[in-house]
């Protein structure tokens, strides 16, 4: 990403945001850490003096080349960090390997205990593929003996280059479940506080302590800026989607275009239209409407070839599975009838904060 595009960002985006919002900045997509160092202190000394006080800086990185003078910038500029990190060396190193074929555990393990050391404690991402789910005592050591208390799970989908998943052969959302209340009743029983955020943030909507809020389905409540000016909104997912009906959801260039016409765009008012079929489709016959709101754009697309479409496979793995393991953890701590009686509650009520995401590279 060029300086140009930096400050075309700060110029047409953030200088049109409210100075008491609070945006989430996130340096996402490939592996942000390839870029040098001093290209992100730049980078965060334009962006930061045009943000407005309350913004919010991540960055999601393979952990591969965290080193102390990224551990500086981190704390130096208050930029939050996740690692992704596919649970135990077993699995990781199944699919995320060097170029030369070697695995990549043992020093993501490294960054993580430097960046623990420094008192660091990053979000873990973990994907999971039909292998993982037999293996919820390993995963939940692995995060234990890690001190790994913040994770999310990314179910291995079919969405932009990424064709087929490792799901597709059969129905995972059972084993998916039950992987999930595993984790969660070992780390009760332990009283070990792990947040797994899939479960937490549907725990937050059905407790009445978060309003449901799915940022993927509104125009420009995410905004992403592609590393040569490119922009779209709705799912982070869609610059890698090719969409000729949709200009591969390309709806303008920030080095190019007013922000009037990126906001005004007929395409994106035409691409809303869409997904706002496809919600009403989610609100009639989901019964999971309440905790999600509509389901992923990126995802219906990905999977079902239209927009205006209703469940995914990715629903039913990231939606529905957490909502069913929560309900199902909270019954085995016996509270059965009131546990199932505020989902049913929330699930007959459902039917009746932005974020700019900066691919690097």
């Amino acid at each position: 990403m060029s300086n140009e595009v930096i400050d075309a960002i700060c110029e047409k985006l953030l200088a049109k945001v409210s100075s008491d919002a609070a945006p989430t900045i996130v340096w996402h997509a490939g592996e942000p850490t390839v870029v040098p160092l001093e290209w992100y202190r730049r980078a965060h000394k334009r962006l930061n003096a045009a943000a407005s006080h309350s913004t919010t800086f991540r960055i999601q990185s393979n952990g591969l080349a965290i080193s102390d003078d990224w551990i500086d910038f981190l704390e130096e500029t208050g930029t939050r960090i996740g690692l992704s990190i596919d649970g135990p060396q077993r699995f990781h190193d199944t699919r995320r390997r060097t170029k030369s074929g070697a695995g990549t555990w043992t020093p993501v393990i490294k960054s993580l205990r430097r960046l623990q050391a420094r008192g660091i404690y990053p979000n873990v991402i973990s994907v999971l593929h039909p292998d993982c789910l037999s293996a919820a005592d390993e995963f939940y050591q692995f995060y234990r003996d890690n001190n790994i208390a913040d994770i999310s799970f990314s179910i291995d989908e079919t969405q932009g280059a990424n064709l087929s998943s490792s799901f597709d052969a059969q129905d995972h959302k059972p084993a998916i479940t039950a992987f999930l209340v595993e984790l969660l009743s070992r780390a009760f029983a332990d009283n070990y506080a792990m947040r797994i955020r899939d479960v937490e943030r549907i725990s937050d909507i059905l407790a009445g302590n978060a309003q449901m809020e799915n940022e993927q389905l509104e125009a420009w409540q995410v905004v992403v800026v592609g590393a040569n000016g490119d922009v779209t909104t709705f799912s982070p997912e869609f610059l890698e989607i090719s969409s000729i009906p949709h200009n591969g959801f390309c709806f303008g260039n920030i080095l190019t275009d007013d922000v009037h016409q990126l906001f005004e765009n007929e395409l994106v008012l035409a691409t809303q239209a869409e997904i706002r079929r496809g919600i009403e489709i989610c609100r009639s016959t989901c019964d999971y409407f309440h905790v999600c709101g509509g389901g992923a754009p990126a995802n219906k697309i990905s999977e079902n070839g239209v927009l205006a479409s209703g469940e995914t496979v990715f629903c039913r793995h990231s939606i529905q599975a957490p909502a069913d393991a929560l309900i199902e953890f909270l019954s085995g701590l016996g509270a059965t009838q009131s546990a199932r009686q505020v989902f049913t509650r929330n699930r007959i009520a459902g039917r009746g904060q932005s974020q700019l995401i900066c691919p690097s590279e």
